[in-house]
């Protein structure tokens, strides 16, 4: 049975056995207030019939007339009768079946304490019945059973038929738009779930909701950014594929090149043999900056990151890359001010100075001969900001956002080697510290890249990331 069916006949039983219990519950109070008026007013009609009787025996017949006459036009005085000996009428001249007399008179008889019929007699020993039309009624006329109550047979009259069908019509429309109403987004969502594992990655299903405010629509919104999410590592690993099969055809091409000519020109053997193994190692490079990418990318639970004094830090990297600036004249300052000196931050210190050298290389490389390499540390109220700039072209505007990209080359005039990893790999690096990197041009010339990092509190295990890590997801 689909789900469909079975919510529309769960409803349906619900709606229809509701129904049903109403209606007998209504049964059952109308039943039980009938039932206390009727005590009431026999209690009310017994009392007065007994005050007639008094009255009869004090004041006679006249007096009994003119007790009862104050009652007349009501229910209560057409249910008092006072009936002369073999009278076929009271004393009020009201036909009554001899029948029912005779029956309250054996009554009386049999049971002399009932205040329901009395007998008594007038000075001239005359007998005179005083009693209710209904003294026979035990209790109150019970309402009309209602309908489809088990056990109770239903009058057959048309209308209850009528009402009957109408209830049935009313519960399987309430429950068909109830049912339809919690399976409709359902098979939605199994639509779009089928068409996504088919491989329709576009596929979106909460426009298909508008208007509900429930749990089905809020999980049309999360399968709409599962959907968003799995489309974007689709692409990303295709955009990975083309360019690494790209990048690895170009170094391919030229270690069977130079295979051939050592095959060619044995007598330059070790100089072809040197060109190979710089080619084996820029191969070497590029896969391992794949899989430190790789491993930045799918790392979601975080890196082990411990307090991490900057200053220090950034002496250690601008000390180490001043020998490779030295081959091209090039000079490297660090810059902070004395009460920066003492700052810290929560780190991963191996991955950080991955990120810090790869973009200090970057600027080695497209800085001319004697230029000079500013790393500049200062401070905002909730971060640390470390600014890496050179003097080298810059890079065009249009271009700035995408530099992060892996494998992305701006074209900045400057003809330089490279696998185009090292600044998507420390955007990544800066990501999973909670931080941000961002890029702009600096004039007359140059770039600068400038790292954000959260501040950490002395005593602190490691920094307050807040919204900054939703940013960083949001990348």
């Amino acid at each position: 049975m689909k789900l469909f069916q079975r919510i529309f006949l769960t409803f349906f039983v619900v709606i229809i056995g509701g129904i049903m219990v109403a209606s007998f519950s209504f049964w059952l109070v109308q039943d039980t207030v009938a039932e206390s008026r009727f005590r009431q007013q026999r209690a009310f009609e017994t009392g007065l019939l007994n005050s007639a009787v008094t009255v009869f025996q004090t004041r006679g017949l006249p007096g009994v007339r003119e007790t009862l006459q104050d009652w007349n036009n009501t229910p209560t005085f057409d249910n008092i009768l006072v009936i002369a000996g073999d009278s076929k009428t009271d004393v009020f001249k009201r036909d009554i079946d001899p029948a029912h007399i005779f029956s309250a008179r054996k009554f009386a008889a049999r049971h002399p304490e009932t205040r329901l019929v009395r007998i008594a007699y007038d000075r001239l020993g005359e007998e005179y019945i005083f009693m209710l039309r209904d003294w026979d009624k035990q209790q109150a006329s019970r309402p009309p059973p209602p309908l489809m109550i088990p056990g109770v047979e239903m009058a057959p009259v048309w209308h209850e038929f009528v009402i009957l069908s109408f209830v049935v019509v009313i519960g399987l429309l309430l429950a068909y738009i109830l049912a339809n109403n919690i399976s409709k987004p359902i098979n939605i969502l199994e639509r779009g779930m089928n068409r996504l594992a088919g491989g329709d990655l576009e596929t979106r299903i909460a426009h298909q909701l508008v208007g509900r405010r429930d749990e089905l629509a809020n999980l049309a919104v999360q399968f709409d950014s599962m959907a968003g999410q799995l489309q974007k590592l689709v692409e990303k690993e295709r955009h990975l594929l083309h360019h690494v099969s790209h990048e690895m055809r170009s170094p391919l091409a030229r270690m069977q090149a130079l295979l051939a000519l050592m095959q060619l020109q044995p007598q330059k053997q070790e100089q072809n043999m040197q060109r190979l193994e710089s080619e084996l190692g820029r191969m070497d490079t590029l896969v391992g900056e794949l899989l430190t990418l790789s491993r930045l990318e799918t790392a979601h639970a975080g890196m082990e990151k411990d307090p991490l004094k900057l200053v220090p830090f950034l002496e250690n990297l601008v000390e180490d890359s001043r020998a490779v600036a030295s081959q091209n004249r090039q000079t490297i300052e660090l810059h902070y001010k004395p009460s920066d000196a003492g700052a810290l931050v929560s780190a991963h210190e191996g991955y950080l100075y991955r990120a810090f050298d790869n973009v200090l290389r970057n600027a080695m490389a497209y800085s001319p001969l004697g230029g000079t390499i500013r790393v500049n540390l200062s401070s905002q109220r909730q971060n640390w900001v470390v600014d890496i700039v050179d003097n080298g072209p810059g890079v065009d505007e249009q271009q700035l956002p995408h530099i992060f990209t892996a494998f992305y080359r701006a074209d900045s005039g400057a003809h330089k080697q490279g696998t185009g990893l090292g600044l998507a790999i420390a955007r990544h690096v800066i990501g999973q510290h909670c931080g941000k990197v961002m890029a702009y041009n600096v004039q007359p010339q140059g770039l600068n890249i400038r790292f954000e990092l959260p501040k950490l509190k002395p005593g602190a295990a490691k920094a307050d990331c807040g919204d900054k890590e939703k940013d960083k997801e949001a990348e």
